[in-house]
Protein backbone atom coordinates (compact mmCIF):
# COMPACT_ATOMS: atom_id res chain seq x y z
CA UNK A 1 0.00 0.00 0.00
CA UNK A 2 1.34 3.64 -0.95
CA UNK A 3 2.32 5.79 2.06
CA UNK A 4 -0.71 8.22 0.92
CA UNK A 5 -3.18 5.93 0.77
CA UNK A 6 -2.50 4.43 4.03
CA UNK A 7 -2.67 8.06 5.48
CA UNK A 8 -5.89 8.22 4.28
CA UNK A 9 -7.12 4.59 5.90
CA UNK A 10 -5.83 5.48 9.25
CA UNK A 11 -8.24 8.81 9.09
CA UNK A 12 -10.59 6.74 8.20
CA UNK A 13 -10.13 4.21 10.03
CA UNK A 14 -10.44 6.50 13.37
CA UNK A 15 -13.41 8.40 12.03
CA UNK A 16 -16.31 7.86 13.95
CA UNK A 17 -14.96 6.03 17.05
CA UNK A 18 -15.55 6.64 20.42
CA UNK A 19 -12.31 5.48 22.19
CA UNK A 20 -9.02 5.71 21.80
CA UNK A 21 -6.89 3.55 19.73
CA UNK A 22 -3.97 2.21 20.47
CA UNK A 23 -0.84 2.46 18.24
CA UNK A 24 -0.47 -1.37 18.65
CA UNK A 25 -4.13 -1.53 17.52
CA UNK A 26 -3.84 0.30 14.20
CA UNK A 27 -0.50 -1.22 13.44
CA UNK A 28 -1.76 -4.60 13.34
CA UNK A 29 -4.82 -2.95 11.15
CA UNK A 30 -2.29 -1.79 8.63
CA UNK A 31 0.17 -4.66 9.42
CA UNK A 32 2.88 -1.72 9.83
CA UNK A 33 5.14 -1.32 12.68
CA UNK A 34 4.31 0.67 16.16
CA UNK A 35 7.11 3.06 14.81
CA UNK A 36 5.55 3.67 11.45
CA UNK A 37 2.10 4.34 13.33
CA UNK A 38 3.85 7.33 15.48
CA UNK A 39 5.72 8.87 12.58
CA UNK A 40 2.50 8.90 10.25
CA UNK A 41 0.01 9.91 13.00
CA UNK A 42 2.44 12.98 13.92
CA UNK A 43 2.77 13.54 10.10
CA UNK A 44 -1.02 13.38 10.07
CA UNK A 45 -1.04 16.07 12.75
CA UNK A 46 1.31 18.48 11.31
CA UNK A 47 -0.83 18.09 8.12
CA UNK A 48 -4.00 19.19 10.11
CA UNK A 49 -5.43 16.53 10.98
CA UNK A 50 -6.88 17.01 14.40
CA UNK A 51 -6.26 13.80 15.84
CA UNK A 52 -6.13 13.80 19.73
CA UNK A 53 -4.28 11.32 21.97
CA UNK A 54 -0.49 10.28 22.91
CA UNK A 55 2.36 7.20 22.22
CA UNK A 56 1.65 4.45 24.83
CA UNK A 57 -2.34 5.69 25.96
CA UNK A 58 -4.27 6.07 21.69
CA UNK A 59 -5.39 7.85 19.61
CA UNK A 60 -8.83 9.64 18.49
CA UNK A 61 -9.60 11.86 15.65
CA UNK A 62 -11.53 14.98 16.99
CA UNK A 63 -15.22 14.82 16.06
CA UNK A 64 -15.75 18.19 13.96
CA UNK A 65 -13.25 16.71 11.73
CA UNK A 66 -15.58 15.03 8.76
CA UNK A 67 -14.33 12.89 5.62
CA UNK A 68 -17.05 11.69 3.56
CA UNK A 69 -17.18 7.98 4.02
CA UNK A 70 -17.90 5.33 0.69
CA UNK A 71 -21.78 4.86 0.03
CA UNK A 72 -22.56 1.16 -1.78
CA UNK A 73 -26.02 -0.30 -1.53
CA UNK A 74 -26.28 -3.88 -0.47
CA UNK A 75 -26.42 -5.23 -3.60
CA UNK A 76 -22.59 -3.84 -4.44
CA UNK A 77 -21.09 -4.51 -1.17
CA UNK A 78 -22.19 -8.64 -2.01
CA UNK A 79 -20.52 -8.01 -5.03
CA UNK A 80 -17.54 -6.59 -3.44
CA UNK A 81 -17.01 -9.50 -0.98
CA UNK A 82 -17.86 -12.24 -3.00
CA UNK A 83 -15.31 -10.36 -6.44
CA UNK A 84 -12.54 -10.65 -3.85
CA UNK A 85 -13.25 -13.85 -2.27
CA UNK A 86 -13.40 -15.24 -6.26
CA UNK A 87 -10.36 -13.61 -6.73
CA UNK A 88 -8.23 -15.09 -3.71
CA UNK A 89 -9.73 -18.67 -4.56
CA UNK A 90 -8.85 -18.50 -8.51
CA UNK A 91 -5.73 -16.53 -9.17
CA UNK A 92 -2.60 -16.03 -7.30
CA UNK A 93 -1.44 -14.61 -3.86
CA UNK A 94 -0.31 -11.16 -5.59
CA UNK A 95 -3.68 -10.90 -6.89
CA UNK A 96 -5.29 -12.12 -3.24
CA UNK A 97 -3.01 -9.92 -0.96
CA UNK A 98 -4.40 -7.06 -3.30
CA UNK A 99 -7.86 -8.67 -2.99
CA UNK A 100 -8.20 -8.39 1.13
CA UNK A 101 -5.47 -5.01 1.01
CA UNK A 102 -8.94 -4.08 -1.37
CA UNK A 103 -11.79 -5.49 0.98
CA UNK A 104 -9.79 -3.41 4.28
CA UNK A 105 -9.67 0.00 2.38
CA UNK A 106 -13.42 -0.59 1.49
CA UNK A 107 -14.37 -1.28 5.34
CA UNK A 108 -12.28 1.07 6.59
CA UNK A 109 -13.72 3.75 4.29
CA UNK A 110 -17.75 2.46 4.81
CA UNK A 111 -20.37 4.50 7.31
CA UNK A 112 -20.34 2.49 10.33
CA UNK A 113 -24.11 1.45 9.55
CA UNK A 114 -22.65 0.25 5.68
CA UNK A 115 -19.74 -1.31 8.01
CA UNK A 116 -21.87 -3.74 10.05
CA UNK A 117 -23.79 -4.86 6.81
CA UNK A 118 -21.01 -5.26 5.26
CA UNK A 119 -18.85 -7.67 7.45
CA UNK A 120 -22.45 -9.76 8.24
CA UNK A 121 -22.24 -10.84 4.21
CA UNK A 122 -21.98 -14.40 3.77
CA UNK A 123 -20.87 -14.70 0.58
CA UNK A 124 -18.16 -17.78 -0.19
CA UNK A 125 -16.07 -19.20 -2.74
CA UNK A 126 -13.48 -21.42 -1.20
CA UNK A 127 -10.53 -23.16 -3.17
CA UNK A 128 -11.93 -26.02 -5.50
CA UNK A 129 -10.41 -29.00 -6.46
CA UNK A 130 -11.45 -28.45 -9.80
CA UNK A 131 -8.68 -25.73 -10.16
CA UNK A 132 -6.75 -26.96 -12.58
CA UNK A 133 -3.17 -26.17 -12.12
CA UNK A 134 -0.02 -23.82 -13.47
CA UNK A 135 3.69 -24.38 -14.28
CA UNK A 136 3.34 -20.41 -15.12
CA UNK A 137 3.50 -17.45 -13.00
CA UNK A 138 0.28 -15.75 -13.12
CA UNK A 139 1.60 -12.12 -11.95
CA UNK A 140 3.92 -12.30 -14.97
CA UNK A 141 1.25 -13.17 -17.25
CA UNK A 142 -1.01 -10.47 -16.03
CA UNK A 143 1.93 -7.89 -15.92
CA UNK A 144 2.76 -8.41 -19.40
CA UNK A 145 -0.81 -8.02 -20.62
CA UNK A 146 -0.22 -4.39 -19.15
CA UNK A 147 2.83 -3.70 -20.19
CA UNK A 148 2.45 -4.68 -23.71
CA UNK A 149 5.39 -7.36 -23.57
CA UNK A 150 5.90 -10.26 -25.47
CA UNK A 151 6.15 -13.73 -24.57
CA UNK A 152 7.86 -16.74 -25.31
CA UNK A 153 6.00 -20.06 -24.80
CA UNK A 154 6.66 -23.46 -24.85
CA UNK A 155 2.74 -24.70 -25.21
CA UNK A 156 1.51 -28.03 -24.94
CA UNK A 157 -2.03 -29.05 -26.89
CA UNK A 158 -4.26 -31.58 -25.79
CA UNK A 159 -2.30 -34.22 -27.40
CA UNK A 160 0.64 -33.12 -25.44
CA UNK A 161 2.79 -31.88 -28.68
CA UNK A 162 4.66 -28.80 -27.68
CA UNK A 163 5.57 -26.11 -29.59
CA UNK A 164 7.14 -23.05 -29.24
CA UNK A 165 5.47 -19.56 -29.41
CA UNK A 166 6.41 -16.00 -29.44
CA UNK A 167 3.05 -13.90 -28.53
CA UNK A 168 1.86 -10.92 -28.06
CA UNK A 169 -0.40 -11.62 -24.82
CA UNK A 170 -3.45 -9.28 -24.98
CA UNK A 171 -5.90 -10.20 -22.00
CA UNK A 172 -6.67 -13.08 -19.74
CA UNK A 173 -10.08 -13.96 -19.11
CA UNK A 174 -11.65 -16.46 -16.73
CA UNK A 175 -13.76 -19.17 -18.16
CA UNK A 176 -14.16 -21.39 -14.80
CA UNK A 177 -12.26 -23.72 -14.44
CA UNK A 178 -9.97 -22.95 -16.71
CA UNK A 179 -7.81 -19.25 -17.37
CA UNK A 180 -7.01 -18.41 -20.95
CA UNK A 181 -4.79 -15.88 -22.11
CA UNK A 182 -5.77 -13.97 -25.65
CA UNK A 183 -2.78 -13.41 -27.80
CA UNK A 184 -1.69 -12.67 -31.04
CA UNK A 185 0.32 -15.04 -32.20
CA UNK A 186 3.61 -14.08 -34.31
CA UNK A 187 4.11 -18.01 -35.92
CA UNK A 188 0.40 -18.28 -36.63
CA UNK A 189 -0.06 -14.50 -37.95
CA UNK A 190 -3.62 -14.84 -35.73
CA UNK A 191 -5.01 -14.25 -32.77
CA UNK A 192 -4.86 -17.29 -30.47
CA UNK A 193 -6.12 -18.46 -27.21
CA UNK A 194 -4.27 -20.32 -24.94
CA UNK A 195 -4.94 -22.34 -21.45
CA UNK A 196 -2.72 -21.44 -18.85
CA UNK A 197 -2.69 -25.14 -17.76
CA UNK A 198 -1.31 -26.13 -20.86
CA UNK A 199 1.31 -23.08 -20.65
CA UNK A 200 4.54 -25.39 -19.63
CA UNK A 201 6.63 -22.36 -19.35
CA UNK A 202 6.33 -18.83 -20.30
CA UNK A 203 9.31 -16.23 -20.39
CA UNK A 204 9.19 -12.54 -20.33
CA UNK A 205 11.41 -11.68 -23.13
CA UNK A 206 12.10 -7.91 -21.96
CA UNK A 207 10.53 -7.12 -25.93
CA UNK A 208 7.84 -4.22 -25.95
CA UNK A 209 5.03 -4.48 -28.44
CA UNK A 210 2.84 -2.16 -30.10
CA UNK A 211 -0.73 -2.52 -31.17
CA UNK A 212 -1.36 -2.11 -35.10
CA UNK A 213 -5.07 -2.44 -36.69
CA UNK A 214 -4.27 -6.21 -37.31
CA UNK A 215 -3.39 -7.47 -33.69
CA UNK A 216 -4.70 -5.04 -31.79
CA UNK A 217 -7.24 -6.37 -28.61
CA UNK A 218 -10.25 -4.65 -29.58
CA UNK A 219 -10.35 -5.87 -33.83
CA UNK A 220 -10.48 -9.01 -32.03
CA UNK A 221 -13.25 -7.39 -29.66
CA UNK A 222 -15.06 -6.26 -32.99
CA UNK A 223 -14.85 -9.83 -34.95
CA UNK A 224 -16.74 -11.28 -32.13
CA UNK A 225 -19.21 -9.10 -31.94
CA UNK A 226 -18.20 -7.34 -29.18
CA UNK A 227 -18.72 -3.83 -27.82
CA UNK A 228 -16.50 -2.45 -25.01
CA UNK A 229 -15.74 -6.06 -23.97
CA UNK A 230 -19.21 -6.87 -23.12
CA UNK A 231 -21.05 -8.76 -25.66
CA UNK A 232 -24.48 -7.69 -27.42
Amino acid sequence: MKRADRLFQIVSFLQGRRMAVTAERIADEFDISVRTVYRDIQDLITTGVPINGEAGVGYMLDKSYYLPPMTFDVEELEVLMLGAAMVSSWTDHDMSVSAQTLIRKVRNALSERDRETFEGIALFAPPSRARLPWNINFSDIRRAVRKKQKLHLLYGDELERSTDRTVRPLSLMFIGPIWMMLAWCELRKDFRHFRLDRIKEATVTGELFEDTPETALQTYLDSMGYCDGLKN
